[in-house]
């Protein structure tokens, strides 16, 4: 059995939003003359390798308590698409997509994911594209960067479309190790009220 872990590490290297970035402290180390070790982590929801839930970006859509698991664990489709541009309904209409898939997009920016400044110019899904995908009802989208919205969008549409339409998100993810085909995911969030997102420590196992 072959796993491969996914998740971007949580450190001083992690590209963030604004003040997002993660804090991590250690009030009690054994080198220190404590009797044990213990971590402080701050965060947002939407640190690193992350879900994204409806409510993130619909006023009545479900959080993270009610969102399915299904969501975030089940076989899921890595697929690989080349562009140099955000990505298009011509980009990704002649992959094998089905109702009910997970779809995990390999843009080729896992290596920026590791790269404490943000990279402004990632690449991320048009409008157009995310109908495609919500008209195909598929059950979670994936990305290999921060969000699949481009980072200059002032109406987050493409949330909006694939939020909207019931569908969970993946963002951050480490694909660059990951040859195309099918695995079992599990990208499970923490659980908290009103949760709009998670970080979340995602692995895809050979089915």
């Amino acid at each position: 059995m072959k796993i491969y872990d996914i998740t971007a590490s949580i450190n001083e290297n992690l590209p963030s939003y604004g003040d997002e970035r993660p804090v991590i402290k250690h009030p009690a180390q054994m080198k220190d003359g404590h009797g044990y070790n213990i971590s402080k982590l701050t965060f947002s929801s939407h640190t690193g390798t992350h879900a994204d839930v409806p409510m993130h970006f619909v006023a009545d859509g479900t959080d993270i308590e009610a969102t399915p698991l299904d969501h975030f664990y089940g076989l899921a489709k890595v697929m690989t698409i080349s562009i140099q541009n955000h990505i298009t309904k011509v980009d990704i209409q002649h992959l094998d997509i089905q109702p009910g898939d997970r779809i995990l997009l390999n843009t080729g920016q896992s290596k920026y994911m590791s790269q404490g400044n943000l990279k402004k110019d990632f690449l991320a899904l048009t409008p157009e594209a995310a109908q495609y995908l919500a008209d195909k009802k598929i059950k979670t989208l994936g990305i290999d960067y921060l969000s699949i919205d481009p980072y200059d969008t002032t109406d987050f549409g493409v949330h909006k479309i694939i939020l909207g339409s019931g569908i969970a998100v993946l963002e951050g993810l480490v694909l660059d190790a990951v040859p195309d085909g099918i695995y079992t995911l599990s990208a499970l969030p923490l659980k908290y009220p009103n949760g709009d997102g998670s970080p979340v420590r995602a692995i895809l196992v050979e089915a």
